[in-house]
């Protein structure tokens, strides 16, 4: 089985732009890649969630390219002109709106959830946690819920 994970962010949920959906449940996603931010490395990620993602990458307008990976497709605002194979740093995110259709069987659904406390020396520190679920939420936290961590299994009909 490959395992593709993807973020359905809090505020998709909270549009109710998304889907309903449960565990086994095969869905089509609209998928989108965010580069991160310098500095990104050093968050909190749970277990089985790569922010490496290999793929083909095919300009379709100014700037914007569209990716094509192992049982993906997604889009991407590239920073910079790009054909041909590409390793970036980043995450696939639902995007009902823009992103490329990908389908899957839903393996995993955890709920992200930071916390941002400040340690002893006054620095600001970031926890992430991961809640499994059976099914997305209707409703997240505003303040806190980062959304829903979807593991697909991808290569399914």
């Amino acid at each position: 089985m490959r395992s593709l994970p993807i973020l359905l962010p809090a505020g998709v949920i909270r549009a109710r732009a998304c889907p309903l959906a449960s565990i086994r449940q095969v869905r089509t996603w609209r998928l989108r890649f965010v580069e991160h931010a310098a500095g990104a490395e050093r968050l909190p990620r749970p277990a089985g969630w790569s922010d490496v993602v290999d793929a083909h990458a095919v300009p379709c307008g100014e700037r914007t390219v569209a990716l094509t990976g192992d049982g993906f497709r997604a889009v991407w605002d590239a920073p910079y002109e790009v054909e041909g194979p590409v390793r970036l740093r980043g995450e696939l995110v639902v995007d009902p709106l823009d992103g490329l259709e990908t389908t899957g069987r839903i393996h995993r659904l955890r709920l992200l959830t930071e916390t941002v406390r400040e340690d002893a020396a006054g620095e600001r520190v970031v926890a992430l946690t991961a809640r499994d679920l059976s099914a997305i939420p209707k409703a997240v936290d505003d303040d806190s819920d980062r959304g829903v961590l979807v593991d697909l299994e991808i290569g399914v009909a």
